[in-house]
């Protein structure tokens, strides 16, 4: 009776032995690694992950320190240097206190302004430093993509690496593509700029195109609300009192009468032919579209509340949409 007594403690005592071990362990030699955490891992996936690439040995004392510490649910998604040397209380530590590269996510169509606002909110940058990086951005090359950004990138990286991968994605076989049909590479970016902002999905894209071909071709004005909402916001961001970009509208809603009302090179209402640059970053696929436009006799577009594109070759057919879709 005694000896079964006894068991229970004894076995707590190993297990107090064990964890002061992987606590107070000397740290080994080792070259650090880079681990990274998704931004769908869950704290378990995290941990046999670490488990799966040697860097630890028993899941059960991990998870042991990282609940005495209250720290199982504060590993945030990024990249880590750790290292197999690390003892487990280390590795818990350096995880803990933060990735060393944080993931930034740029969506389709943003506008430089837009970008500076979302990796300032990435990296924590002051309000001065995302003006920085609007400053001295191109408008139309921080290509959209999720990106892994060391957390204490200036501006001038972080605009370098976006506009690397543009040039990446913007490969030899698209420029030859667009070449190939006379196409300039800058002018291919304002009308992928101008498509990305105006389609309701990838399928619109190539009609799109084709309508803005059609109308550049005629020598008709393009005539696109998303150039006059880029103006509009292009003047409120010239105000030197704007201490933040964090509620500012950069597309807003345009009102009856107003795309003919604001005066801007940027105004395809009052303006012919193409912008003087793009309106935001396009995605690939918008890009593609310039140089792979349907091949179409329209010259207007709409879309419905659930999206669909409606197209018209004539004003007439045009209006006549406008009162079946959009009244």
């Amino acid at each position: 009776m005694k000896l079964i007594k006894f068991i229970p403690f004894f076995l707590l005592v190993i297990f107090i032995f064990i964890l002061f071990r992987e606590f107070s362990g000397p740290q080994k030699n080792g070259e650090n690694e880079r681990l990274v955490v998704g931004l769908e891992d869950s704290p378990e996936d995290v941990i046999n992950n670490l488990k799966a690439k040697g860097f630890v040995k028993n899941i059960f004392i991990f998870k042991t320190i990282l609940t005495l510490k209250n720290w199982q649910n504060k590993i945030d998604p990024g990249a880590y240097q750790i290292s197999k040397g690390m003892n487990v209380f280390k590795l818990a530590q350096t995880l803990i206190a933060g990735p060393y590269q944080k993931w930034v996510i740029i969506l389709p169509g943003k506008r430089k302004e837009q970008v500076a606002l979302i990796v300032q909110k990435a990296l924590n940058w002051p309000f001065s430093t995302a003006r920085n990086f609007a400053d001295i951005a191109e408008e139309g090359y921080l290509y959209p993509d999720t990106y892994l950004i060391d957390i204490d990138a200036n501006p001038q990286q972080v605009v370098q690496k976006l506009m690397t991968n543009f040039n990446e994605k913007f490969d030899a076989g698209l420029q030859k593509e667009l070449l190939g049909q006379d196409i300039r590479n800058d002018t291919a970016i304002k009308i992928a700029s101008l498509i990305e902002r105006e389609s309701g999905g990838n399928s619109d894209k190539p009609i799109i195109a084709g309508i803005i071909w059609n109308r550049l071709l005629k020598g008709m004005k393009l005539e696109i609300d998303a150039t006059v909402q880029y103006a509009i916001a292009s003047e409120k961001l010239t105000d030197t009192g704007l201490q933040s970009l964090e509620d500012f509208n950069f597309w807003p809603i345009l009102g009856p009468g107003l795309v003919r009302t604001v005066d801007s090179s940027y105004n395809t209402y009052l303006n012919d032919g193409l912008p003087p640059g793009p309106i935001c970053s396009p995605g690939l696929s918008s890009i593609k579209a310039v140089a792979n436009s349907t091949e179409t006799d329209a010259l207007y577009y709409l879309h419905s509340a659930d999206k669909q594109i409606h197209t018209a070759k004539t004003y007439k057919e045009h209006q006549e949409n406008i009162l079946k879709y959009l009244q």
